[in-house]
């Protein structure tokens, strides 16, 4: 079963959003847009001990654009649907057979919290939905919702600071959960009855073995797991090739119980063409530890995550027949790019469902870029934003992705996009807008040269992500067609918010006709008496310096004379750019 879409209304940061998952979610939004108010609605709808949780009057959304107002009732709703036809016959399903709802052939279940202020105290209700939204009445709906926790519990793993923390934390919402205790958690887990990783001790395999006897046995393995990863990182050359590949194994037999990586076994009538990719796989990313070129160090990263993933999920052992859906949250923090790749690929191979916070730009040129959802907050509502698999042709996907996403995989950060054609506007404008005040990198503002990716697939991608944009091309013919593609996209967007054509043929024309002729003379070694067309000057002008060295002369020559040497035109077209994305922030 996969959980396909999440509802919030009036839940902290979060006055409303409806927000689609995927096998993999990545999601990327600015600080207080959002993201930990929805990680934080997913933890407390599924938590790992499957215990309800207690709303508090704090839970509920402030709406400071209307005078501090708190809302009276928020809701939580979990939509879920099944992986493949018949699926909600499988035994694990089969008690939740009333609460089923069949559309387009398959059968969904919805899930919703719901809490409300009364007076001096908070009510909330636990329920299953029909097709109208209704509540569906069943005798045993409490125990129906704690099944539903117990078959996919959200596994959530803050910060990738955290992969080597010494001292034990509650495992709770408000905490991060990734921990890398010591022995002496491993002996309290014993004498609680849990094993080393906080969880009870019970294994359908046990043979003659007794409940005690797997204590001390996952007890043993955990204390190898965390005195090799303690030695990696105090003295990694101490660490031999024997005791590395132990420590592999020790890992192995935990994941191996406690995580099942193999999918469950399904009929083979249905076509698994059609099935999640997490679903098909029989990949175990242990694997990878096991690789004689990975270095050290990348072993420790990688078994520390897996460590805090076990640890993470909390003193209530899992199920086999439980499906975890990770939530990874900014796993980039203190990690070199190249370890990062490494931990990522190791993430992605884990058959499940997950949901990844970055901010991280070489983790976004990792992801599928229909992976990435970006979340902006709106006066009335937070408005995720992503592309869908037929929003580009293959060639433009292909194109975006290797001029956007693997090259300036930042620009999936920004705010708006000033689209211009060459290196030369990159350059001018960046400093030109430096010169009048505004920093593009602060003000969210990322100027992208579009000729070699095309102009329309960007675009595409701008409205699809929410980033506002804004177009500087030239007035030759080629900047003409650039114009008419921008208006045949226009929609309901004015002409002048979109679009500014310059009134010359390229932008060293326009600047040599406002006030820049003196410069270019001296850059063509042309005295101011000479008669020559313009054309020749700026053509001597640039045969004798790179474009890029003309744009910086340009912006010193600027400098010099001060902000009113600059164009009105140049000033209008950056405090246009500016204000669009301020508009966002």
């Amino acid at each position: 079963m996969h959980l396909e879409r999440i509802e919030i209304s009036g839940f902290r940061g979060i006055k409303r959003m409806s927000l689609s998952f995927d096998e993999l979610t990545v999601l990327i939004g600015e600080n207080a847009w959002g993201k930990s108010s929805l990680l934080d609605a997913l933890s407390i709808a599924l938590p790992t001990d499957a215990n309800f949780y207690t709303f508090k009057f704090s839970d509920f959304h402030v709406d400071y654009a209307i005078g501090h107002e708190k809302m009276s009732q928020l809701h939580i709703v979990l939509h879920w649907h099944e992986d493949y036809p018949s699926e909600s016959k499988a035994r694990r399903y089969r008690s939740f057979a009333p609460l089923w709802v069949r559309k387009d052939g398959i059968k969904h279940l919805y899930y919703e919290i719901s809490s409300t202020i009364e007076g001096d105290k908070v009510t909330t209700t636990r329920s299953f939905l029909n097709s109208k939204g209704q509540h569906i009445t069943c005798d045993n709906n409490d125990k129906l919702v704690k099944q539903l926790m117990v078959l996919h519990p959200v596994v959530r793993i803050r910060d990738a600071r955290r992969l080597h923390d010494k001292n034990p934390q509650n495992n709770s919402v408000d905490k991060p959960l990734t921990q890398h205790t010591g022995n002496h958690s491993s002996k309290q887990g014993a004498q609680n009855g849990h094993n080393g990783n906080g969880h009870a001790s019970s294994s359908p395999h046990n043979g003659n073995h007794t409940e005690s006897d797997l204590v001390a046995k996952n007890n043993r393995i955990q204390r190898r797991l965390d005195n090799t990863c303690r030695r990696l990182m105090t003295s990694p050359g101490h660490v031999n090739s024997g005791e590395l590949k132990s420590s592999i194994n020790a890992l192995r037999s935990l994941v191996d119980h406690y995580f099942a990586f193999t999918p469950h076994n399904r009929s083979e009538k249905f076509n698994r063409a059609h099935f999640p990719s997490y679903i098909q796989t029989n990949t175990n990313p242990l694997e990878q530890l096991s690789q004689p070129q990975m270095t050290k160090q990348s072993r420790l990263v990688l078994m520390g995550l897996l460590n805090a993933y076990i640890r993470a999920r909390g003193p209530v052992e899992l199920k086999r027949i439980s499906r975890p859906i990770m939530i990874l949250e900014d796993p980039e923090g203190r990690l070199h790019p190249t370890i990062l790749h490494q931990a990522w690929a190791f993430i992605d191979s884990m058959p499940m469902q997950k949901i990844l916070t970055t901010n991280s730009p070489d983790l976004i040129s990792t992801v599928p870029i229909h992976s990435i959802k970006k979340l902006i907050r709106e006066p009335d509502k937070t408005q995720p934003h992503s592309l869908t698999p037929t929003t580009l042709s293959k060639d433009e996907e292909r194109r975006v992705s290797f001029h956007i996403r693997l090259h300036r995989p930042s620009a999936m950060f920004a705010r708006a996009w000033l689209l211009v054609e060459g290196e030369t506007e990159v350059w001018l404008f960046n400093e030109l807008a430096m010169l009048c005040g505004y920093h593009f990198a602060a003000e969210g503002v990322h100027i992208i040269e579009f000729a070699q990716s095309g102009l329309r697939p960007l675009i595409k991608v701008a409205r699809s992500m929410g980033i506002e944009w804004h177009l500087v091309s030239d007035g030759d013919m080629a900047g003409r067609r650039y114009g008419d593609t921008v208006r045949s996209m226009l929609g309901n967007d004015a002409e002048r918010h979109r679009l500014t054509v310059l009134p010359d043929r390229d932008i060293e024309h326009f600047l040599y006709n406002n006030g820049y002729e003196p410069l270019f003379r001296e850059l063509a070694n042309i005295t101011s008496d000479a008669p020559m067309p313009p054309r020749k000057i700026i053509r001597r002008a640039l045969k004798r310096y790179a474009k890029p060295d003309v744009a910086l002369a340009m912006v010193a020559y600027s400098d010099e004379h001060g902000q009113e040497k600059i164009p009105l035109l140049i000033r209008w077209i950056l405090k246009r750019i500016v204000a669009m994305s301020r508009g966002l922030g």
